[in-house]
């Protein structure tokens, strides 16, 4: 009986250590590799700029202040250096006879992010008659770079 539990244990011991052996044992081989993969890349879209319209602009009057609103439609950052504002003529009143000071933003705006920037508009006297602007609602045209 004692013979028989050796020769058990023995056994047991045997496939153990084959079982062993063989997870333990490995062999591999090194190399290199090359590949190829493709990324595509956005493009950039227009910024989106406006204001609601200001208070009421006279001929050598004060600044009167204006908020312009910046959003950004693409998913992506999209830079904004500097913004200028022109005013759009209306029948006979200039655009000339009104003056917008820049922003300088120079900033990222975030895909689907909005900001806003803070400038001055003027009526500036012409030295001639500037009745055509009475009571015109006047269009800023807002532009980045």
């Amino acid at each position: 009986m004692k013979f028989l539990k050796q020769k058990k244990l023995v056994a047991i011991l045997a496939v153990l250590a084959l079982a062993l052996a063989s997870v333990g044992a490995y062999a591999y081989f090194t190399t290199t590799g090359t590949g190829a993969g493709s990324a595509s890349v956005g493009t950039s879209s227009t910024i989106d700029l406006s204001s609601d319209p200001v208070g009421t602009l006279y001929p050598g009057g004060s600044d009167v202040p204006v908020t312009v609103d910046i959003s950004n439609p693409s998913d992506g950052f999209q830079y904004v250096g500097t913004i200028s504002g022109t005013v759009t003529t209306q029948g006979g009143c200039l655009g000339s006879w009104f003056a917008i000071d820049p922003i300088t933003y120079n900033a990222q705006v975030a895909g689907g992010g909005s900001d806003t920037a803070n400038t001055n508009v003027r009526m500036t006297n012409a030295n001639a008659s500037q009745d055509a602007c009475k009571g015109l609602t006047m269009v800023i045209a807002w532009s980045s770079n």
